[in-house]
Formats: C-alpha cells, sequence, structure tokens
C-alpha cells in the first residue's frame, strides 16, 4: 500500500526561502508552514500557492512513499 506526502523543504533551502518569508509569500501563518512539513493533507488553494512561490509543478513536491503495514 502507498501513501503521497508533500516534500518541498529541499527545494525551499535550494532557492534560500526561509519558513517565515514562505508563509509571507503564500500569505498564510508560519504555522501552517510547519504543519505542510509534517502532514500529508493540503488544499487545492495552499498547493496552487506553494508551487507559485517555489517555482515548482505538483509533481515535483508530492512524492509516494509505501505504507508499512
Amino acid at each position: 500500500m502507498f501513501g503521497y506526502k508533500l516534500d518541498f523543504a529541499h527545494i525551499q533551502k535550494a532557492k534560500g526561502i526561509s519558513d517565515s518569508e514562505l508563509a509571507r509569500r503564500m500569505k498564510v501563518s508560519r504555522s501552517s508552514i510547519g504543519y505542510l512539513k509534517t502532514r500529508s493533507g493540503i488544499d487545492f488553494d495552499t498547493l496552487e500557492k506553494l508551487c507559485r512561490v517555489l517555482e515548482v509543478e505538483p509533481k515535483d513536491i508530492i512524492v509516494k512513499y509505501e505504507l508499512l503495514l
């Protein structure tokens, strides 16, 4: 069985964007960025904002992983 999660920290770091700056550009709270990094759910509006700010496509930050049961 597989799951999906967001993995954008490496792109964010490569672009030199702090969590605070990312939150400001996305117009969300700083705690929302922490939530996105630790949870697997995201709504389409937030996904669009994240992709726009990081200049990536959803396929670049949504990764598939195997669930260990």
